[in-house]
């Protein structure tokens, strides 16, 4: 018989290895960081399952399940051949069928298995727990400036940073999610935790200044409360190296211009009808930098000067040159220590 083992005790054993049999889709919406997918049923299996259990009875969709899963037995011991001297932990949604039954194949086969109790919801339960009372003892400086000054880029090229808008998978504006799958509220704050932990011994933790949601995703109040009480550092760029990066990261591919295209008709704030329509224009002329050049000066810089110019900065750095910009935050940086 499987032993069942708790949330908090399966992260204590040593060389183990996760496996979770949930459908790609419950997989990718979150899942226990490091965990191998390994799926009982696919989307559309998982989808006529639950069909079956609602419309016709419990014994029936258990039956086709069990059917499906069994043409996936091969693949499943084939994939779990080379971690067989590993222990072995199973959790699915609930700690239920899914983990029992892949858990009882393994343990047949002469491995050392897990299930987790409560599965995937309790794992939720306590990374929830563990968010909510998280202290954060670094200071927290944050990095400010206008849209396509080359923040994520600076922050690719420091120490100790927490990517925001990488975990959200979201840039934040209104074109934040344009050639990009947003991650759910779940998966954000999975990878979010673990960064945290990853980070909270060292001496700062740097992050780009950012409003509370970024895109679907809304920040825990322990980062939101440090951010807060952070430091506050300036980036500043040239009007046309801005626009080049820009024109680099949405204009170039042509899928993506023309979803900046479709967006575009519907700007409201800050933007005349005359501004975004010469914008639109000089897009379908393939005219990107003067396209790139309206788009900020006269959409993004007045939607984000108000509340910059209320802001206090311990340092303003510009990013024209960004491997000096690099050295001269690390200079401010270390100086700090």
């Amino acid at each position: 018989m499987v032993t069942k083992i708790s949330v908090a005790d399966s992260f204590k054993l040593d060389n183990a290895i996760l496996i979770d049999p949930r459908s790609p889709a419950e997989y990718d919406d979150d899942h226990i960081i490091g965990a191998i997918s390994l799926p009982i049923l696919d989307n559309e299996e998982r989808h006529e399952v639950g069909l079956m259990y609602k419309q016709i009875s419990q014994e029936l969709a258990i039956e086709k399940g069990l059917e499906f899963y069994s043409k996936k037995i091969p693949n499943i011991v084939k994939t779990i051949q080379p971690h067989k001297n590993k222990t072995i932990v199973v959790y699915c949604a609930r700690g239920g069928m899914r983990s029992g039954i892949i858990a009882s194949l393994l343990e047949s086969i002469g491995m050392k298995v897990y299930q987790v109790e409560g599965g995937y919801k309790l794992f939720r339960n306590y990374l929830l727990e563990q968010l909510n009372n998280f202290k954060i003892k670094p200071k927290v400086y944050i990095l400010h400036g206008l849209t396509c000054t080359g923040k994520t880029d600076l922050l690719k090229q420091l120490e100790n940073v927490i990517d925001l808008e990488g975990l959200a998978q979201h840039r934040g504006s209104l074109y934040g999610a344009i050639g990009l799958v947003p991650n759910s509220q779940k998966k954000f704050e999975n990878l979010l935790l673990a960064k945290l932990k990853e980070l909270n011994d060292k001496p700062y933790i740097l992050v780009e200044g950012e409003s509370r949601r970024i895109g679907n995703c809304i920040m825990p109040e322990c980062l939101w409360h440090a951010m807060e009480k952070g430091k506050n550092i300036m980036i500043t760029r040239s009007v046309p190296l801005r626009c080049s990066a820009m024109v680099e990261e949405y204009f170039l591919n042509p899928k993506i211009a023309e979803e900046i295209k479709e967006i575009s008709e519907k700007l409201r704030r800050t933007i005349s009808n005359k501004n975004k329509e010469k914008m639109i224009q000089l897009m379908e002329e393939k005219e990107y930098e003067k396209s790139a050049e309206i788009l900020l000066t006269k959409y993004y810089d007045p939607l984000y000067e108000h509340t910059l110019n209320k802001m206090e900065f311990s340092l303003t750095i510009n990013n024209d040159n960004i491997t000096k910009a690099v050295k001269e935050i690390n200079e401010y940086l270390s100086s700090l220590k």
